[in-house]
């Protein structure tokens, strides 16, 4: 694949441990074409048995464990090689499930052809904040109260994940490598085109960076920072099929937050039936229920992460950025039962708009039940036309208590034959691990439902997101995302609905209209 890079390339600034951090505070930056130009890939310890979607004997394969990508005599010893580009890049996340005996399992981070690795450490010390990258940078993902107890678990009590989201570049190539036979990983990096200019990272520019990376975590884990605009709202009572709508000031402009007000006493039918829906420029780009756009579920429940915030007291709130040409118009719609008291609130700012603007999209679908063969790649959405691929929410209403999410994600990019993103599970790829019952939140990965609080039983509700930001997934021509889904005894009743949020250019299409 090409990466289409413009006569600009010359102009643009290296790309160094700083910018990048900027990049992750900006929200402004999300909405623009990214420049450079860059892949977002993914090493994983999938089976790799899986070469051939139309072969459902080994692409079903799940032995997603003790994968690598070869294993080598080193001076060092053994190697066991995890990941490996031979482009300029950066890496932008890192998922691993944590076993304390694998305390002693070494990861070593070589960059551009260096001998002698920038980091060799306890991998799940790196992973887990216990080194010298601190939340929210490096974390467990689960609530506090557990993560205070880890010591004192008992045997499986303890099991989680964890993420690593500070953003490692390299000039020229990258390897990762363990000392012992690898378990479950997961490895997203950027890969840029030859010749873009990227300061390789040190634990010398890591330590000056020190102030930027302080800023940068106090950023991501602050609610708001939309800056100034012009504030609108609504309100009222919507009775079954009405609904309440804001016409933005003539553009170019942007919303800049989007909060809601609703009655804590909001059933999930409440939730799941009030659909936000936004045109922009002539365009329905968002129409997705609130229950999923903001993150929390069918119920009121406390989750904050870069983009959105549910609180106790029934504030739901989005600060992405939302840029358009010449108009918008946001509605809320009530296309359930009983009538729902609500307010809706936007700050509208100013927008630059050019040829790298994108236009905000949501959009949502549901399964209730999923039919077919069991498993099956379930299609969150597929689309069509130049953008970046965002994040996503998944609600699962499961009515047994075996465990339903084994499947892989399977992310394919400008019509690739064989998926560039291929992982290990649906929990993985949501940031925890183990089947983890406890409720969390962080910038980028989040669990703010679960009914049923027992590793043992996955029953009920559970809502999850993830927010991808330096790990976002540009595409020039088209963008397919595939969830397996895998649930272990029949999924008779078994409930998929699944929110996607992406920018592209005007006149992007999908196959997911309400």
């Amino acid at each position: 694949m090409i990466l289409a890079i413009d006569d600009t390339q010359d102009e643009i600034a290296m790309i160094t441990l700083e910018s990048l951090l900027r990049e992750m505070t900006d929200r402004d930056a999300a909405a623009r074409w990214p420049e450079p130009a860059y892949l977002g890939r993914q090493a994983s310890s999938y089976d790799r048995r899986q070469t051939d979607p139309n072969d459902r004997e080994t692409w079903f394969a799940n032995n997603d464990y003790w994968e690598c990508i070869r294993k080598e005599d080193t001076p060092r010893g053994e190697e066991w090689v995890i990941m490996e580009d031979m482009s300029p890049g950066c890496i932008s996340r890192i998922w691993l499930p944590i076993l304390p005996e694998d305390d002693g399992r070494l990861v070593r981070i070589y960059l551009d052809g260096n001998p002698d690795p920038v980091i060799e450490e306890s991998f799940n010390h790196l992973i887990t904040g216990n080194s010298f990258v601190k939340p929210p940078f490096a974390f467990i993902s689960s609530d506090e109260e557990k993560i205070a107890r880890m010591n004192d678990l008992g045997p499986g009590e303890g099991l989680v994940g964890s993420d690593f989201f500070l953003p490692l570049t390299y000039a020229k190539s990258c390897r990762i490598s363990l000392n012992e036979m690898p378990f479950y990983y997961i490895i997203n990096y950027r890969s840029y085109a030859p010749g873009t200019e990227v300061e390789t990272f040190s634990m010398e520019r890591f330590e000056a960076a020190a102030v930027a990376i302080s800023q940068s975590g106090s950023i991501l884990t602050t609610s708001g920072n939309v800056g100034d605009g012009q504030a609108m709202d609504c309100s009222g009572q919507l009775e079954p099929g009405q609904s309440l709508a804001i016409d933005t000031p003539s553009g170019p402009g942007a919303i800049r937050s989007l909060d809601l007000h609703l009655p804590t006493t909001l059933n999930k039918e409440d939730l799941r039936s009030l659909v936000l829906r936004i045109n922009f420029d002539g365009e329905e780009t968002v129409c997705c229920p609130v229950s999923e756009f903001f993150g929390g579920g069918i119920a009121v429940s406390p989750v904050r992460d870069w983009n959105r915030e549910v609180t106790a007291d029934g504030r739901f709130s989005c600060w992405s950025v939302m840029p358009y040409e010449a108009s918008g118009q946001i509605s809320l719609c009530n296309s359930g039962p009983r009538p729902i008291d609500a307010q809706l609130e936007l700050s509208v700012g100013d927008w630059d708009w050019d040829e790298r603007s994108m236009h905000f999209h949501a959009n949502w679908r549901i399964a209730s039940p999923i039919e077919g063969e069991r498993p099956q790649d379930w299609n969150y959405i597929t689309i069509k036309g130049q953008g970046v691929y965002a994040g996503d929410t998944l609600s699962v209403n499961n009515p047994q208590a075996l465990w339903y999410g084994e499947g892989d994600e399977r992310v394919y990019v400008d019509g690739e034959a064989f998926p560039s993103q291929l992982g290990t599970g649906t929990e993985d790829y949501y940031g925890f691990a183990w089947g983890m019952a406890d409720v969390f939140s962080s910038p980028f990965v989040a669990m703010p439902q679960r009914e049923a609080l027992d590793r043992q039983d996955w029953s009920g509700h559970t809502t999850t997101s993830r927010t991808r930001v330096l790990d976002a997934i540009p595409f020039q021509s088209s963008l397919q995302f595939d969830m397996e889904a895998w649930h272990w005894p029949e999924w008779e009743h078994i409930e998929y609905a699944a929110a996607t949020f992406w920018y592209a250019r005007p006149g992007a299409t999908h196959n997911r209209p309400m």
